[in-house]
C-alpha cells in the first residue's frame, strides 16, 4: 500500500509463471539483505502456528512470502532487488494493542500510524533496512500471533458458550 509502481516493479520475481522457491532470496538477494530475509523468515516461522506460503498476488505485489495463522495473515514480505519490506494488517483492537505498548520500536509506530485505513483493518508497510528494524518487526510479529491467538481462542463454540453463560 501507498508504494508507487517504480518501487514495486523492482520485486525479484515478476513472472507469473515462474514461482520462486522459498529459499531462492538467500541466493537472489544482495548479501546483507539475505541475511536479513534468512533471519525474519526463520523468526517467522518459529512463531506457533504460523504457516508460510510464496503466493503470486496480482500485477502489484507479484510473488510474495505470506505469513498466517488460520484464516488471518500475519504479514506478507516483499523481496526487492535491493532490499525486503514487509506489509502487515492492523485491526482498530491490534493497533489499540500495540500503541498501548511502552517500548514499541520508531519503524512499527510509523508503519502503523501512516497505514491505509481500508474497511476494518489499517494497511501497513515497513521496509526492512537493517538487523535492529527486522528484530523490531519480529518482535511485533510474535505480539501479533499472541493477540491472534486469544481472539481466535475466544471465537471458539466453548468459548461463546462460556461467555453467553
Amino acid at each position: 500500500m501507498g508504494r508507487s509502481a517504480a518501487y514495486w516493479a523492482t520485486n525479484l520475481y515478476l513472472d507469473a509463471r515462474q514461482e520462486p522457491r522459498p529459499s531462492a532470496p538467500y541466493r537472489d538477494l544482495p548479501p546483507l539483505a539475505a541475511q536479513r530475509f534468512r533471519q525474519l523468515r526463520e523468526g517467522l516461522q518459529k512463531l506457533p502456528d504460523v504457516v508460510e506460503h510464496v503466493r503470486f498476488m496480482g500485477a502489484t505485489w507479484r510473488w510474495t512470502w505470506e505469513y498466517g495463522l488460520g484464516t488471518r495473515r500475519v504479514c506478507w514480505v516483499h523481496l526487492m532487488k535491493d532490499g525486503i519490506s514487509s506489509t502487515f494488517t492492523v485491526s482498530d483492537n491490534e493497533e489499540r494493542q500495540a500503541m498501548a505498548l511502552t517500548k514499541l520500536a520508531a519503524p512499527i509506530v510509523s508503519a502503523i500510524r501512516y497505514g491505509q485505513q481500508t474497511g476494518p483493518v489499517r494497511w501497513c508497510w515497513i521496509e526492512l533496512s537493517d538487523r535492529k528494524v527486522t528484530e523490531a518487526f519480529l518482535g511485533f510479529a510474535r505480539r501479533k500471533v499472541g493477540w491472534l491467538q486469544v481472539e481466535a481462542a475466544a471465537a471458539t463454540p466453548a468459548a461463546r458458550r462460556k461467555a453467553a453463560g
